[in-house]
């Protein structure tokens, strides 16, 4: 085949798979497990609004979507042991929306995120017998727990996953400054070390690091407490609620939403296409001598096949 039959070939190619394939074709669904942190961010941080305005400038269809998971029948906890629990335990049920499976959940949405709520950061000291079926709050179970949990994420290749680092605790949530030096101990753990200890690429695993955001840093502030919530991001300076205020879910909502988007454009989220139904789209072309056979497929069944002489 000459030169020109084959740009023609291409040119043709194209001009199908726009044609066959709106812009919605191309859409990425994510979906944001979350509890009440969570939920503050997403809602007084306008994360809904940010992707809406960002689809409308740049002609994208990326859909977002936020649940309270795991919620009934399951314990009000998303702590690393209720994860690993759920989705390597497989204590989770694909008919029950607030349980679901991960096998289930990644059929449906192309990213997914999870975190843990602020009590999560309430870590205990290590007694040097690491359980990985116990719900103790301790660094030697979170990293047992996540290093299974990872081995699951794992077997989803099609998929990328965003976590989120821990949220800290209000600074009078407990006099004990070991409990939140240990909870950033796990952070540091969990940016540095979890994607890179076994020698092997986890290059769908992303980290959201809202700690580095939200926590203080500086060891003698001139108000609040180191690797606690910022003083300036507390609700009220003088009870110990750790959801942080108005603004700072303004503050980090834009840039959660951005950091979705980076990841979600970091090559697509999967290699072959997903349409608006969520729908497998696969595209192949076959070269036969001089004939070129464009193969779509939906959902695994051939839906077209155009000849390209």
């Amino acid at each position: 085949m000459n030169l020109k039959r084959i740009i023609l070939n291409k040119i043709i190619i194209l001009l199908i798979v726009v044609s066959l394939f709106s812009i919605e074709s191309f859409s990425q669904s994510v979906i944001f497990l979350h509890h009440s942190t969570g939920a503050g961010v997403y809602n007084e941080g306008d994360v809904a609004e940010w992707f809406t305005n960002y689809n409308t400038n740049n002609s994208k269809n990326y859909q977002l979507v936020e649940r309270a998971y795991p919620d009934s029948p399951y314990l009000w906890a998303n702590y690393p042991y209720d994860y690993w629990n759920l989705w390597v335990n497989h204590v989770c049920n694909n008919e029950v929306t607030n349980i679901e499976c991960l096998d289930n959940i990644t059929k449906n949405y192309n990213v997914i995120i999870f975190k843990h709520c602020f009590p999560g950061a309430d870590v205990d000291e290590d007694t040097g017998s690491p359980d990985i079926s116990s719900d103790r709050k301790s660094l030697e179970n979170y990293k047992l727990q996540y290093k299974a949990i990872l081995a699951e994420l794992d077997k989803y290749q099609n998929n990328k996953f965003i976590v989120w680092t821990l949220v800290p605790e209000h600074r009078l949530v407990s006099s004990d400054t070991m409990f939140s030096f240990r909870a950033h101990e796990f952070v540091k753990w969990v940016k540095n070390v979890w994607l890179k200890e076994d020698g092997k690429e986890h290059k769908n695993v992303y980290i959201f690091d809202i700690w580095g955001y939200l926590a203080e840093s500086n060891q003698n502030p001139a108000n609040g407490r180191i690797n606690c919530l910022k003083y300036d991001y507390e609700k009220s300076h003088s009870d110990n609620d750790s959801h942080p205020n108005i603004a700072a879910n303004q503050f980090i909502g834009p840039k959660f939403a951005e950091f979705i988007v980076k990841t979600i454009e970091d090559s697509l989220s999967s290699p072959t296409l997903i349409n608006s139904k969520n729908e497998i789209i696969d595209i192949t072309i076959e070269q036969f001598g001089n004939i070129s056979i464009l193969i779509i497929v939906l959902g695994y069944k051939i839906v077209n096949l155009k000849l390209l002489i």
